[in-house]
């Protein structure tokens, strides 16, 4: 969902509210990366950018991956384990 301002809105799982607030509700992109998480584990940033059809080796590619991951961290869809290793909470589930 795009706000007027051209940002992606990612639900935060612990607003008011949120027990309405599904994977299926959050844009594609980030299902995508959800769904990595759960198939793989946990993972590195470089490792899930195949996974979920980025290709390429520039920076750009890499850092755009990361500021998603990063995003869903802070909205609570994810954890980072330790600086660039990124895992799904056990009480995320990827299916819903």
């Amino acid at each position: 969902m795009l706000s007027r301002s051209g940002f992606i809105w990612v639900a935060d799982r612990c607003d008011v509210g949120a027990a309405e607030i599904t994977v299926s509700g959050l844009p594609t992109d980030y299902r995508d990366i959800l769904e990595v998480l759960a198939d793989a584990g946990r993972v590195a940033v470089r490792a899930c950018r195949g996974r979920v059809g980025l290709d390429g080796e520039d920076r750009s590619t890499v850092e755009l991956l990361r500021s998603k991951l990063k995003r869903l961290v802070a909205r609570n869809w994810l954890s980072e384990e330790m600086p660039g290793l990124f895992v799904l909470p056990d009480d995320v589930n990827v299916t819903a």
